[in-house]
């Protein structure tokens, strides 16, 4: 089978806002800079905690009796909204602050002296959620962005499993006006774009976590991948590739699976 036709068997058909998760759509700090940032795919969440930020005095700038300070936590990738906390019940406690039912937890990150609130992808969460998300990223994805992952917050004898962005590389979505990062190309042959690298003819051409892969007489690197959630990580829900391992490897005994995009139309 074709590599088109592969993509074309898990091409996925989404209407939702560009680095949404599932059906919810991006929101940001305020209306100013940061919501613009959001509404272009650079990131956000469906709550206030997590949305796009590069200042303390964009969060949480409506809510009265936030029960801690507004920060922005400039960490992460593209910022990310938050206020500090003792407690995971600080979260979600002022009038107004939450707009969903996502669970938020109250911890340290990167072995911060202070606390934070963050959408946590904890098990228990992710059970009394009732979602039916493969892995706790594909639960991150599906409930805040789709450049959002599971990670643990880094808080020591305090840590906590939350969703934040992660950084975005091999298999993002790319254009001109959001260009790979490092030395990675966009393959635009493929819907939404592909960021990787064109013409290779060994696996050893390609950077690392990538496999050469022939598409007709083209070889191109694709992300490897064991999960769908791999695969779905920085792309639009309509352009989301696919975890295979029935593509055509240009190095002969090459074994493994890739994400797979579909072509552009």
């Amino acid at each position: 089978m074709s590599l088109l036709s592969l993509s074309q068997s898990v091409f996925v058909s989404f209407v939702v806002a560009v680095c949404a998760g599932g059906s919810i759509a991006v929101s940001a700090c305020s209306d100013d800079e940061g919501s613009d940032e959001a509404a272009k795919g650079e990131g956000g969440s469906p709550e206030e905690t997590g949305s796009v930020c590069t200042q303390d005095d964009q969060c949480f700038a409506a809510i009265d009796d936030l029960q801690g300070e507004p920060l922005c936590l400039e960490k992460v990738r593209g910022g990310y909204c938050t206020h500090t906390c003792e407690a995971d019940t600080d979260c979600c406690a002022a009038e107004g602050e939450c707009k969903t039912d996502l669970a938020q937890v109250c911890s340290p990150f990167e072995s911060a002296e202070t606390k934070q609130c963050f959408l946590s992808c904890e098990k228990e969460d992710i059970t009394a959620s009732g979602s039916k998300a493969a892995d706790d990223n594909a639960y991150c994805q599906e409930q805040a962005s789709s450049d959002f992952i599971c990670r643990s917050s880094g808080g020591g004898n305090k840590n906590r499993k939350v969703c934040v962005p992660g950084d975005c590389s091999h298999g993002a979505t790319c254009d001109k006006a959001t260009p790979c990062s490092g030395d990675l190309d966009c393959l635009d042959e493929f819907a939404g774009g592909y960021c990787g690298k064109r013409d290779c003819k060994l696996n050893a051409d390609c950077p690392g976590d990538t496999l050469c892969v022939l598409d007709g007489d083209m070889g191109f690197c694709f992300k490897t991948c064991g999960v769908d959630s791999e695969c779905s990580f920085c792309r639009a829900g309509e352009v989301a590739a696919s975890c295979d391992d029935g593509v055509k490897f240009a190095e002969k005994g090459t074994q493994g699976s890739v994400c797979v995009p579909a072509r552009a139309r």
